[in-house]
C-alpha cells in the first residue's frame, strides 16, 4: 500500500505541476520545435542558394573563358554580363556576387571600357573583404595605369597587404613607374616581383622579361 500511495502521490504531484507549468512547457516545446524546423529550413535554403549560385558562377567562368579565347564572341560576352548581374542581384553579399563584380570589371576592361571597369571595382572595394579586396585593388590599379592615372595607381599598390600578393602588387607598381618615366624604380619593382613570385612558387618568366627589357633599354 505504501508503494501504491507513493505512486498516487507522484501522480497527484505531476497533475499539480502540469496545471501550474504545463502551458509554459508546451509553449517552450513548440518554440524549440519551431526553432529547429526553422533552422533546418534556413540551412536547406542556404544550401540550395549556394548550389544555385555555384552553378551560375560555373557558367559565368565558361562564358568569360569563351570571350577570352575569342573577343569577337559577342553572344558569350552578353551572356556573361547577364549572369554576373544576376549573381550580384540575387546573391548580394555572397562571395559569388563579389567574384561576379571582378568578372564584370574584366569584361569591361577587355572591351576597352576602362571607366566602367574602374567604377565596378571601386564599388566592389566599398564592401569587399580579403582576399577579394586584394584582387580588386590590384585590378583597379591596373585599370588606372591604362587610364594614365599613374600616381593614383601607385597609391593603391604602395604597400602590400598580404605576402601572397606581393608579386602582383609589385608588378603593377613597376608598370606604373615605367609609364611614368622612372625606369630605375620600375626595374627594381620588377626584380622584387620576380623574387616574390619565386618565393611563392609562381611563374617568373614574364616578370623577368620586363626587368631584362629595362636593363637592355638602359644599356642603349
Amino acid at each position: 500500500m505504501s508503494e501504491l500511495r507513493t505512486d498516487e502521490e507522484q501522480v497527484e504531484m505531476l497533475k499539480n505541476w502540469w496545471a501550474e507549468n504545463g502551458k509554459s512547457l508546451l509553449i517552450s516545446v513548440v518554440l524549440v520545435a519551431g526553432s529547429w524546423v526553422g533552422w533546418n529550413y534556413y540551412q536547406d535554403q542556404q544550401r540550395h542558394n549556394g548550389e544555385a549560385a555555384a552553378a551560375l558562377y560555373g557558367t559565368l567562368s565558361e562564358k568569360t573563358a569563351a570571350v577570352s579565347e575569342n573577343s569577337a564572341n559577342t553572344a558569350a560576352r552578353t551572356e556573361a554580363v547577364a549572369i554576373a548581374e544576376e549573381l550580384k542581384k540575387n546573391y548580394a553579399g555572397s562571395q559569388y556576387a563579389q567574384f561576379a563584380s571582378l568578372y564584370l570589371a574584366r569584361l569591361a576592361a577587355d572591351a576597352g571600357d576602362m571607366a566602367s571597369a574602374s567604377n565596378e571595382l571601386r564599388d566592389l572595394l566599398k564592401t569587399a573583404q580579403p582576399p577579394v579586396s586584394f584582387m580588386a585593388t590590384v585590378r583597379l590599379a591596373t585599370v588606372l595605369v591604362e587610364q594614365g592615372q599613374f600616381d593614383d595607381a601607385l597609391a593603391l599598390v604602395n604597400t602590400t597587404p598580404d605576402v601572397a600578393y606581393n608579386a602582383q602588387y609589385l608588378e603593377v607598381r613597376g608598370d606604373a613607374l615605367l609609364l611614368k618615366g622612372d625606369k630605375t624604380a620600375a626595374r627594381k619593382a620588377y626584380l622584387d616581383a620576380v623574387e616574390a613570385a619565386r618565393l611563392q612558387g609562381s611563374e617568373t618568366q614574364s616578370l623577368q622579361r620586363k626587368a631584362d627589357f629595362l636593363v637592355a633599354a638602359e644599356g642603349n
